[in-house]
């Protein structure tokens, strides 16, 4: 799977809030640099996949790849 501004998105799941017992957007990890494992990076997404405080773009959850 892949941002919509081409980065790879290596794992997405569902974000745990512990605080209020519930699961709410996603949570992924993103290889920034293509083929560098020491730059890769987390970020979050909203339920429908919107990009949540960081830059590098939203996700289409419909798409698997």
């Amino acid at each position: 799977m892949k941002t919509k501004k081409d980065i790879k998105v290596i794992y997405l799941q569902k974000a745990y809030y512990p605080k209020t017992g519930t699961y709410q957007g996603w949570t992924g990890k993103l290889r920034v640099v293509a083929g560098d494992p020491f730059h890769d990076d987390y970020a979050k997404w909203t339920d429908d996949g919107k990009a949540r405080d960081h830059e590098y773009g939203d996700i289409n959850l419909k798409d698997s790849k």
